[in-house]
Protein backbone atom coordinates (compact mmCIF):
# COMPACT_ATOMS: atom_id res chain seq x y z
CA UNK A 1 0.00 0.00 0.00
CA UNK A 2 1.42 3.18 -0.35
CA UNK A 3 0.43 6.36 0.85
CA UNK A 4 1.50 10.03 -0.34
CA UNK A 5 4.78 11.45 0.60
CA UNK A 6 5.02 7.73 2.18
CA UNK A 7 8.97 6.68 0.96
CA UNK A 8 10.68 9.15 3.18
CA UNK A 9 8.18 8.65 6.06
CA UNK A 10 8.19 5.00 5.92
CA UNK A 11 11.71 4.45 5.79
CA UNK A 12 12.67 6.72 8.55
CA UNK A 13 10.01 5.22 10.43
CA UNK A 14 11.29 1.47 10.27
CA UNK A 15 14.99 3.06 10.48
CA UNK A 16 14.24 4.93 14.01
CA UNK A 17 11.72 2.48 15.90
CA UNK A 18 12.20 -1.31 15.90
CA UNK A 19 9.64 -3.48 15.28
CA UNK A 20 7.53 -4.03 18.51
CA UNK A 21 7.35 -0.09 19.11
CA UNK A 22 5.72 0.86 15.48
CA UNK A 23 2.99 -0.97 13.29
CA UNK A 24 2.58 -2.33 9.98
CA UNK A 25 1.50 -0.25 6.83
CA UNK A 26 -2.38 -1.61 6.89
CA UNK A 27 -2.47 -0.74 10.67
CA UNK A 28 -0.85 2.75 9.97
CA UNK A 29 -3.05 3.14 7.12
CA UNK A 30 -6.05 2.39 9.36
CA UNK A 31 -4.66 4.89 11.77
CA UNK A 32 -4.98 7.54 9.76
CA UNK A 33 -8.53 7.31 9.20
CA UNK A 34 -8.87 8.33 12.60
CA UNK A 35 -9.71 12.10 13.20
CA UNK A 36 -7.57 12.05 16.06
CA UNK A 37 -4.34 10.75 14.44
CA UNK A 38 -2.31 13.40 13.18
CA UNK A 39 0.91 12.17 10.77
CA UNK A 40 2.81 14.84 9.73
CA UNK A 41 5.96 14.73 6.92
CA UNK A 42 8.38 17.55 8.43
CA UNK A 43 10.27 19.26 5.49
CA UNK A 44 11.86 22.69 4.89
CA UNK A 45 13.97 23.77 1.98
CA UNK A 46 16.22 21.55 2.43
CA UNK A 47 13.67 18.98 2.21
CA UNK A 48 12.65 15.67 4.11
CA UNK A 49 13.72 16.58 7.31
CA UNK A 50 11.70 13.91 10.04
CA UNK A 51 8.17 12.52 11.47
CA UNK A 52 6.05 13.18 13.22
CA UNK A 53 2.62 11.21 14.39
CA UNK A 54 0.14 12.06 17.44
CA UNK A 55 -3.10 11.33 18.57
CA UNK A 56 -4.71 14.61 19.90
CA UNK A 57 -8.13 14.14 21.91
CA UNK A 58 -10.03 16.82 23.73
CA UNK A 59 -8.08 17.44 26.76
CA UNK A 60 -4.61 15.52 25.99
CA UNK A 61 -2.25 14.72 23.24
CA UNK A 62 0.00 11.63 22.94
CA UNK A 63 3.07 12.13 20.89
CA UNK A 64 3.21 8.31 19.07
CA UNK A 65 6.38 9.12 17.01
CA UNK A 66 9.17 11.48 16.49
CA UNK A 67 12.26 11.13 14.45
CA UNK A 68 14.51 13.33 12.67
CA UNK A 69 16.66 12.50 9.75
CA UNK A 70 20.25 11.45 11.02
CA UNK A 71 21.81 14.01 9.19
CA UNK A 72 19.69 16.97 10.02
CA UNK A 73 19.52 16.74 13.71
CA UNK A 74 21.25 19.22 15.92
CA UNK A 75 19.62 21.93 13.60
CA UNK A 76 16.04 22.27 15.99
CA UNK A 77 14.45 20.91 13.90
CA UNK A 78 12.79 18.22 16.85
CA UNK A 79 12.55 21.46 18.96
CA UNK A 80 10.27 22.80 16.38
CA UNK A 81 7.82 20.17 15.94
CA UNK A 82 7.09 19.44 19.08
CA UNK A 83 5.57 23.16 19.29
CA UNK A 84 3.59 21.57 16.71
CA UNK A 85 1.92 19.67 19.19
CA UNK A 86 -1.09 21.48 21.66
CA UNK A 87 -0.30 20.91 25.54
CA UNK A 88 -1.35 19.01 27.06
CA UNK A 89 0.91 16.34 25.97
CA UNK A 90 2.60 13.34 26.89
CA UNK A 91 5.01 10.93 25.35
CA UNK A 92 7.02 7.89 26.21
CA UNK A 93 10.46 6.85 26.00
CA UNK A 94 12.98 4.15 27.06
CA UNK A 95 14.36 4.15 30.51
CA UNK A 96 17.97 5.79 30.58
CA UNK A 97 20.64 3.77 30.87
CA UNK A 98 22.93 4.47 28.68
CA UNK A 99 24.44 8.05 27.17
CA UNK A 100 21.96 7.49 23.82
CA UNK A 101 19.11 7.37 26.10
CA UNK A 102 19.96 9.94 28.57
CA UNK A 103 20.40 12.40 25.59
CA UNK A 104 16.70 11.48 24.57
CA UNK A 105 15.75 12.24 27.82
CA UNK A 106 17.69 15.80 27.93
CA UNK A 107 16.46 16.82 24.48
CA UNK A 108 12.39 16.54 26.05
CA UNK A 109 13.48 18.27 29.02
CA UNK A 110 15.03 21.20 27.32
CA UNK A 111 11.56 21.04 25.66
CA UNK A 112 9.42 21.52 28.60
CA UNK A 113 8.67 18.15 29.42
CA UNK A 114 8.97 16.35 32.94
CA UNK A 115 9.64 12.96 33.84
CA UNK A 116 6.33 11.04 35.53
CA UNK A 117 6.46 8.92 38.35
CA UNK A 118 3.81 6.61 37.46
CA UNK A 119 4.65 3.29 35.86
CA UNK A 120 3.80 2.88 32.00
CA UNK A 121 3.69 -0.46 29.93
CA UNK A 122 3.85 0.26 26.27
CA UNK A 123 2.12 -2.68 24.32
CA UNK A 124 3.87 -4.18 21.39
CA UNK A 125 2.95 -2.98 17.98
CA UNK A 126 3.66 -6.24 16.77
CA UNK A 127 1.99 -9.84 17.63
CA UNK A 128 4.72 -12.00 18.85
CA UNK A 129 7.30 -9.37 20.48
CA UNK A 130 7.54 -8.32 24.27
CA UNK A 131 5.74 -5.30 25.96
CA UNK A 132 8.06 -2.70 26.60
CA UNK A 133 8.40 -0.74 30.05
CA UNK A 134 8.90 2.72 29.59
CA UNK A 135 9.24 5.90 30.81
CA UNK A 136 6.15 8.64 30.48
CA UNK A 137 7.11 13.09 29.92
CA UNK A 138 4.19 14.87 30.02
CA UNK A 139 4.26 19.28 29.08
CA UNK A 140 2.49 20.44 31.78
CA UNK A 141 2.69 17.87 34.13
CA UNK A 142 -0.09 15.53 34.67
CA UNK A 143 -2.02 14.78 37.44
CA UNK A 144 -3.24 11.41 38.47
CA UNK A 145 -6.82 11.76 36.90
CA UNK A 146 -5.35 13.68 33.49
CA UNK A 147 -2.55 10.25 33.15
CA UNK A 148 -5.93 7.87 33.75
CA UNK A 149 -7.87 9.58 31.37
CA UNK A 150 -4.21 9.19 29.23
CA UNK A 151 -4.21 5.07 29.58
CA UNK A 152 -7.97 4.51 28.71
CA UNK A 153 -7.64 6.74 25.45
CA UNK A 154 -4.18 5.40 24.69
CA UNK A 155 -5.79 1.72 24.82
CA UNK A 156 -8.75 1.94 22.80
CA UNK A 157 -7.07 4.48 20.67
CA UNK A 158 -3.51 4.18 19.30
CA UNK A 159 -3.02 0.35 20.26
CA UNK A 160 -6.52 -0.23 18.61
CA UNK A 161 -4.29 -0.38 15.33
CA UNK A 162 -1.55 -3.29 16.29
CA UNK A 163 -0.87 -6.04 14.03
CA UNK A 164 -2.87 -8.85 14.80
CA UNK A 165 -5.15 -6.90 16.95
Amino acid sequence: MQLPLAGEWWTLYESAFPASERRGKLQHAAALQEAAFHCLHLADASGFAGLLAYWQWEKLCYIEHLAIVPSRRGQGLGHRALKLVPAPAILEIEPVVDASTASRLAFYESCGYTRLVYPHVQLAYQQGEADIPLWLLSRPVLDTRALAEFESLYHFGPMRYRDGA
